[in-house]
């Protein structure tokens, strides 16, 4: 429960607060939302925050499942970021924001990141959704500081009034809509290899400690690719990859897991090093294409971000029939790259020992792998390939998103 928060003669208690609003302290942490929203933003906030419990509100924004609350998603992210920019200690704004990706970063975040001796009590605010949709009012969202945190509030914009497709005035805000677009999205499943038996071999909080570094390894690499975590249950953890900076959401996902197999090389030469690791490494890898299905009325949930059947369910499967860092694709997934992108992916099936460039072959057809037991029967005549490797660009230049990394050969470890 917030405490009473106390400027000179400004005195607010969270009963005199009405929704939307939302209080973030001085760590970036949310610390509280306005109770009895009746709008989509705070109700879906709300039990974001409440899964994570006092969450960085730079990762609870970035969630899918918050952007589909506003058609001016990335003007309200802008404000906030702007506005704690000034108001947060450099450590702290710098380590709360490492993740966040340059598309997001908005172009002239603040001026001087300073923070004066005696704090001052401030407001600011700016338009949300104006322009967006002509049958939605306009809103403002207010940043209130105190020396505690900073205050957001959400309230239509009554300076700049709007009016409605038909002529009308538009209505107060009761229920802010979600924007209903739906976006192309690729999802990026990795799985350890033969992880029942590597916990068999090792305490818990050993085989735990393990888990979770290599999880952090590959959080940095997804993170450099602009993806982000999409849910995780066990040994496998499921990443997202949109639109952003000009990367291809496929593009960047295939890089993304050509790089995996690099970084769990690494990893266990380090573990060789400290530990006298003798294990090998892998992590097995699906990549399917989708869009964002997320509506607002869905429960929040990790691995509860695309419909069933889906990306998510696809990527995961694939995962699963994979061994020893096989990335495995769906034909859909392949067939909307760009032809010039399609032309460095290596990409096929094997056939008796001889390698098939460019071919694919049904999911039904492959023998399932022991963790993933009998593919699902409705995913059987899914086509999918095997990505062995990128090919550089011939002019020599590099995409964002290249990696020089050459994972495994045609005919190589896990083959068919």
């Amino acid at each position: 429960m917030l405490e009473p928060y106390e400027f000179g003669p400004l005195s607010l208690t969270p009963d005199q607060i009405a929704a939307p609003a939302f209080f973030v302290d001085k760590k970036l942490s949310a610390r509280w939302v306005a109770p009895d929203g009746t709008d989509t933003f705070s109700q879906i906030l709300a039990l974001e925050l409440a899964s994570v419990s006092r969450g960085n509100i730079f990762d609870l924004l970035l969630r899918p499942v918050i952007k589909a609350t506003l058609p001016d998603w990335q003007a309200l992210f802008s404000f906030v970021y702007t506005r704690l920019r000034g108001s947060t200690a450099r450590d702290i704004f710098d380590t709360g924001t490492v993740f966040i990706s340059k598309a997001h970063i908005p172009d002239n975040p603040s001026k001087a990141h300073t923070i004066p001796d005696i704090h001052p009590f401030r407001v600011d605010s700016c338009t949300i959704g104006s322009g967006v949709d002509a049958d939605e009012p306009s809103l403002r969202l207010f940043g209130l500081e105190f020396k505690s945190g900073t205050l957001f509030l959400l309230r239509q914009d009554h300076w700049l009034p709007e009016i409605s497709g038909n002529g009308k005035q538009a209505p107060a805000v009761g229920n802010i809509k979600p924007a209903g677009e739906k976006k192309a999205i690729c999802i990026l499943s990795a799985r350890l290899n033969d992880s029942h038996r590597i916990a068999d071999t090792m305490l818990p909080e050993v085989y735990f400690k393990l888990v979770n570094r290599i999880w952090d390894e590959a959080d940095d690499v997804v993170r450099a690719l602009g993806g982000i975590r999409a849910g995780s249950s066990g040994a496998e953890i499921q990443y997202m990859f949109s639109e952003n900076i000009g990367r291809n959401p496929i593009f960047s996902a295939i890089c993304c897991a050509m790089q995996l197999n690099g970084r769990m090389r690494a990893l266990e030469e380090q573990l060789k090093a400290e530990e006298g690791w003798a294990d090998e490494i892998w992590l097995n890898m699906g990549i399917s294409h989708g869009t964002d299905d997320l509506t607002a009325s869905e429960a929040v949930g990790s691995m509860e971000l695309m419909i069933p059947g889906g990306a998510s369910d696809q990527s995961s499967l694939l995962s699963g029939i994979s061994a020893k860092g096989e990335i495995w694709v769906t034909k859909h997934s392949v067939t909307q790259l760009p032809k010039k992108l399609i032309d460095r992916v290596v990409l096929g099936v094997e056939r008796r020992g001889q390698f098939f460039r460019n071919f694919f072959t049904r999911l039904s057809e492959l023998a399932p792998s022991v963790e993933s037991g009998q593919p699902k029967p409705e995913m059987g005549a899914l086509f999918i390939a095997r990505v062995v490797k990128i090919e550089k660009q011939e002019s020599n230049q590099r995409l964002t998103n290249e990696v020089n990394h050459v994972g495994q050969q045609p005919g190589g470890q896990g083959s068919r």
